[in-house]
């Protein structure tokens, strides 16, 4: 199983979430080299990006890969140069569209609807297009959600309904490139919403479409609408495959882990990284400690965490110019999906849904032996 991750928002998004019960206070921000953001309502942390990333790959698969009723992710994603995806990138666009676009933000960081209804006259910006796309929703259950991604049946429908809230509360200012085809190639324009704070998206009102005898909600349908601006813009970037793939095991990793994946290893073209100083590291993963040797601890547990699940190899430390830096080198997909994941608890739960096992022990030793993985005592219950 793979989820689409959105380039740009791995790049220019910055991790900004309560930890051991310290509770965000907005406005907060963080900033590094030439970008930045601020979040001025709720929190952007792991959990909030693997929504993203779910509905990522829902408007992708939605798009390109709608078959039998819906969106099936078992279907391959299409790169950037599928010819579907160039023409459904390029429809209704333009560095003209998108300057006025820019220009003309409502104080709500919401994108106007006489901006893409079926009446716009747009032609005195730009003579191609008379409108712009119009603002897509996608609606789903949370059933949906765990038939194509079966890990997420750890979560309970209780838990992916915060996660989704959250995520949808969340109101940032930050750069986020638009990514277009131009009708030759692609192009990114250099958005940023830095003076309106905007959503990711607007949660219309959720409906509990299944309930129990005794009352407890067993399943919610939800309608996720990309009218804001970096929504309706978050949705052009995916319909133009501008994505990096990511395994299911990705999601069961420590959260730092993933953020460092996201952010220091992903974004980076010829699967090598140069070497990142530890003042890159602390203020992309928004450490507030000054003291660098804890800081090293972490990074070190980080990246023998990445190494340990294939993501990466030959990390290593080194002093350059008087600052401590890291280098390692950015595994291919067949490399990351060569070794099989340890398992641990978190493992063993989702298996349990997955194959319908009752767990009569958790007793699991696992011994690795070459390339092969032996499991010596697993008591189950049929």
């Amino acid at each position: 199983m793979k989820l689409a991750a959105e380039k740009n928002l791995n790049k220019f998004a910055f991790p900004l979430f309560s930890i051991k019960g310290r509770k965000i206070v907005n406005p907060c921000s963080a900033s590094h080299s030439t970008f930045g953001i601020q979040l001025d309502r709720g929190e952007f942390g792991p959990k909030n990006w693997l929504v993203m990333d779910i509905l990522g790959t829902l408007i992708i698969h939605t798009g390109y890969n709608f078959r039998n009723g819906k969106a099936e992710f078992v279907h391959k994603i299409p790169t950037q140069n599928d010819p579907r995806v160039k023409n459904a990138s390029g429809q209704n666009i333009s560095y003209k569209l998108l300057t006025y676009l820019a220009n003309n933000m409502t104080s709500e960081g919401i994108i106007p609807e006489d901006f893409y209804q079926e009446d716009t006259d747009l032609h005195y910006i730009d003579p191609q297009h008379r409108r712009i796309k119009k603002v897509r929703s996608l609606a789903f259950t949370d059933s949906y959600l765990k038939e194509q991604i079966p890990f997420l049946a750890k979560y309970s429908s209780n838990q992916l309904h915060e996660m989704i809230r959250k995520t949808a509360e969340c109101s940032v200012r930050m750069s986020f490139p638009v990514r277009f085809f131009d009708g030759n190639q692609y192009q990114n324009f250099p958005f940023n919403n830095y003076k309106v704070p905007c959503r990711f998206f607007t949660l219309l009102p959720v409906v509990n479409s299944k309930v129990s005898s005794d009352g407890h909600i067993l399943e919610r349908r939800y309608t996720v609408k990309f009218d804001t601006f970096l929504g309706y813009f978050y949705f052009q970037n995916c319909i133009s495959c501008y994505v990096d793939l990511v395994p299911d095991k990705f999601y069961l990793m420590s959260e730092y882990a993933q953020l460092f994946y996201r952010m220091l290893v992903l974004p980076y073209f010829n699967n090598v990284k140069n070497p990142a100083g530890i003042e890159e590291v602390r203020k992309r993963l928004v450490l507030k400690t000054k003291d660098t040797y804890i800081v090293r601890k972490v990074v070190r547990r980080i990246l023998d965490e990445l190494e340990a699940d294939s993501f990466i190899r030959e990390p290593k430390g080194e002093r350059l110019n008087g600052e401590y830096s890291y280098a390692y080198t950015k595994n291919l997909w067949k490399e990351i999906n060569k070794k099989l994941k340890m398992p641990s608890v978190s493992d063993l739960v989702y298996l349990e849904y997955s194959f319908g096992f009752f767990w009569k022990t958790q007793v699991l030793i696992c011994k690795n032996s070459g390339s092969d993985l032996v499991l010596d005592i697993l008591t189950l219950c049929f």
